[in-house]
């Protein structure tokens, strides 16, 4: 061979085919989310040439759909034989990436191009017209095209048209299989609704409803702001006013926003509870998301600056960022107004965490206390009396008796509250302001105990594994005893490099355990019960945890190599042949939680009847077991050996679904989060606030329980009609699993190299 000899690279494109199709357009409601959203923009820059509004109705796009066909007409800006030959039907190129496409507010940019819809369409026709064409053109290509070319790049067929004259583009898809109509209405009116274009379904307005702004509600609610105020966080900034309902719940106006001090056109509204955000492009919904907050955030943002990935289920890193910044500039805004009323305050106790994060404990001083005689207090009030010989003292209820003894000597105690954020906050207000000492916190050893019981060995045991295990503290001593205060368990605060820790055994809240057995759910619940009373405690002294709890990836990628070996085949695919993981209902294990019954195995069981792992179980239980009862998924195998125990650690939980879609998160509440995403083969629909939505969030209470060598993430009960199997009905599903780190701003990706990151 001479030096200069060469050949053509090759494509086997039916297999490129499947990868871009699989990942954008694997429902018809992809596809027809995709070419109206291209209608749209067709509209929009034809508008922006004519000097006009999109929303005139001389513009429209119109959508028919009636079994196997589909149809998309739009009478935008056309195409061109060239165009259709270079733009739509060449894999990655896009005709929207000018500037003129940006200031007409464009949503598509990724160039994926007619070729993906082939993964649901087995024919499509297409046909365009540009204005400064005398004749349009029709091109069409069928998956018998595709499949006769052999694995090369097939033939487009294409003709003279006048269907679409004078300007305009049809898409005409047959897809593979038949549609479900209501189903699809509800879907793209979900992303069309706000819309200022006129889309038609099937000849129905789907488009054009007014996104309504708190400002506009009229008497529902009552403005905090008296006027436009600027919030901050790095270079953005946004103007907004905030308004508050009559039971002291916080809603946010966005009207203006700065990047970098170049201004991007915004609108869009923020309610300060859980649940997803709704991310608008002039009108056009891209996709629901969430953002890590403390105190909750959801409501609905319009904004020029946003784009979606490639998948168009997300935001991209830059729009995820910037959507970040946003929040938590408001959010800042909306803790400040919380903490300036008591009542805002009883309304919004998750603010406390955020308040301790932030360095703003000082500003609690309309935080409405107990006190040991049964009145209350603000603590502006306790610190204007902590003066001269009167002592402040911070308690909990269990020394409600002594605690009253010291208030009748003339001294102020506290009763503090259950909730840890809360309680927290208090004591270091008190502390550091009213020079407050803790009552409560003298717990001694009233009597050590001589362990006896087969019960009482196993607890210690197992309690010293876990925290050997979950924690990697090895220098440990646990004495069985009495304590006083009432509590089950105690570790000593020192610097000493053994952990002391003192556990009742007896207690009530450890010998209700006693009746599960000991299997798999018992060393589950032992790790629970090690979380509630020591997590604080043992996240300090544990290398797998910053000081602030929260999750230390970079630690976990040093010392176990094969978490990144084994992320290499990230995106695990349960499979059996050709087809998705079927799960029925010989998957689901139903386990008892005390009292036996039969229903189900005790929760002694170590190995699962007939020795098959359940991907689904169910735990059912006695009333004191209520909090634990509901549908459990398993976490893939890969996930659980590799930082099963590390996910157990994080304090929060919650599901976000969309499209066929649903994120299980489990997060530590700072700046990491585990996501577990189950991919269905149907749209899941839940009861929104207007009727039927395909997409929404909650949290999730129950813990996840480690079972049968495998980790298991609570099902939420809104979707549980869709994960969980019926006699007459299997659920297909694909699983994936990461971590994602928003401190750093990056995504712990699957590597090619074991044991890199």
């Amino acid at each position: 061979m001479s030096d200069n000899d060469s050949f053509q690279v090759g494509i086997e494109f039916d297999s490129v085919l499947s990868a871009i199709s699989k990942q954008i357009y694997e429902t018809p409601l992809a596809f027809i989310r995709e070419n109206v959203q291209n209608a749209v923009d067709a509209l929009r820059i034809q508008a922006s040439r004519d000097a006009i509004n999109s929303s005139d109705p001389i513009l429209k796009v119109q959508v028919t759909a009636n079994n196997h066909v589909c149809e998309i007409a739009d009478n935008g800006i056309g195409m061109s034989l060239a165009d259709l030959r270079n733009l739509f039907w060449t894999i990655g190129a896009s005709g929207k990436r000018t500037q003129e496409a940006r200031e007409a507010g464009c949503v598509g940019m990724f160039g994926i191009g007619g070729f993906a819809n082939f993964g649901v369409c087995d024919e499509l026709r297409v046909v365009s017209q540009s204005p400064t064409d005398v004749i349009g053109h029709w091109t069409l290509l069928s998956r018998s095209d595709i499949e006769g070319a052999g694995g090369a790049i097939p033939r487009v067929q294409s003709g003279e048209s006048d269907e679409v004259a004078p300007r305009g583009t049809l898409v005409r898809g047959v897809l593979k299989a038949p549609m479900d109509i209501d189903a699809m209405t509800t879907f793209i009116r979900d992303f069309v609704q706000y819309a200022d274009e006129t889309v038609l379904f099937n000849g129905t307005l789907v488009s054009q409803r007014a996104l309504q702004l708190p400002s506009e509600r009229g008497n529902d609610l009552t403005e905090i702001t008296n006027e436009a105020t600027i919030w901050s966080h790095g270079n953005v900034e946004v103007s907004g006013r905030l308004f508050e309902t009559a039971g002291h719940l916080l809603q946010a106006e966005v009207q203006a926003l700065t990047v970098s001090g170049e201004a991007v056109r915004i609108r869009g509204w923020l309610r300060f509870e859980n649940g997803p955000i709704d991310v608008l492009k002039r009108g056009f919904k891209i996709c629901s998301t969430t953002v890590q907050t403390d105190i909750g955030v959801s409501g609905v943002i319009d904004c020029d600056r946003l784009s979606p990935t490639a998948g168009r289920d997300s935001l991209n890193p830059e729009s995820n960022s910037l959507l970040q910044s946003i929040v938590t500039s408001m959010e800042h805004a909306a803790v400040v107004a919380v903490l300036e009323s008591p009542e805002r305050i009883t309304q919004h106790t998750r603010i406390f965490r955020y308040v301790r994060r932030h360095g703003m404990v000082p500003m609690l001083g309309h935080v409405v206390v107990e006190m040991a005689d049964g009145s209350e207090n603000r603590l502006e009030d306790v610190r204007g009396k902590s003066e001269g010989d009167i002592k402040v003292f911070f308690a909990t209820s269990k020394n409600k008796a002594l605690s009253q003894l010291l208030q009748t000597r003339g001294h102020v105690v506290v009763q503090l509250s259950g909730d840890n954020d809360k309680q927290a906050a208090i004591r270091e207000y008190l502390s550091s302001l009213c020079g407050g000492q803790p009552f409560e916190g003298r717990i001694e050893c009233a009597e050590r105990y001589e362990v006896s019981s087969l019960f009482e060995r196993v607890f210690l045991a197992e309690l010293e594994q876990t925290i050997t295990y979950a924690y990697e503290i090895t220098e440990l001593s646990i004495i069985p005893g009495r304590l006083t205060e009432d509590v089950p368990v105690y570790a000593v605060e020192s610097n000493s490099k053994t952990l002391t820790m003192y556990v009742d055994v007896r207690h009530s809240e450890i010998r209700k355990l006693e009746q599960l057995g000991f299997g798999g759910i018992f060393s589950s619940l032992v790790a629970s019960f090690v979380r509630e009373y020591l997590g604080t405690t043992l996240r300090g002294r544990s290398p797998k945890f910053f000081g602030s709890g929260a999750v230390n990836l970079d630690f976990l990628a040093k010392r176990r190599s094969e978490l990144w070996v084994l992320m290499t085949d990230d995106i695990e695919v349960l499979r059996r042949g050709t087809q998705r993981e079927v799960v029925t209902q010989d998957d689901v294990q139903v386990i008892r939680a005390g009292g036996g019954g039969s229903a189900g195995p005790a929760l002694g069981n170590q190995a699962p009847p007939g020795g098959k792992i359940p991907k689904l179980v169910r735990i059912e239980g006695a009333e004191e077991f209520a909090s634990l009862t509901g549908y459990y998924l398993q976490i893939p195998k890969t996930a659980s050996e590799a930082y099963g125990d590390v996910i157990q650690q994080c304090e929060g939980r919650g599901a976000v679904w969309a499209g066929n879609k649903v994120m299980l998160i489990a997060s530590d509440l700072i700046s990491t989060a585990f996501q577990f995403e189950v991919r269905l083969d149907r749209l899941i629909t839940t009861e929104g606030v207007g009727g039927p939505t395909a997409g929404g969030a909650v949290e999730i209470d129950q813990p996840m329980q480690a079972l049968y060598d495998r980790l298991y993430f609570p099902v939420p009960e809104a979707l549980e009609s869709f994960l969980v199997p019926t006699d007459k009905d299997a659920v297909r599903l694909e699983v994936r699993c990461d971590w994602t780190d928003f401190t750093l701003s990056r995504a712990w990706e699957p590597q090619s190299e074991p044991g890199t990151a």
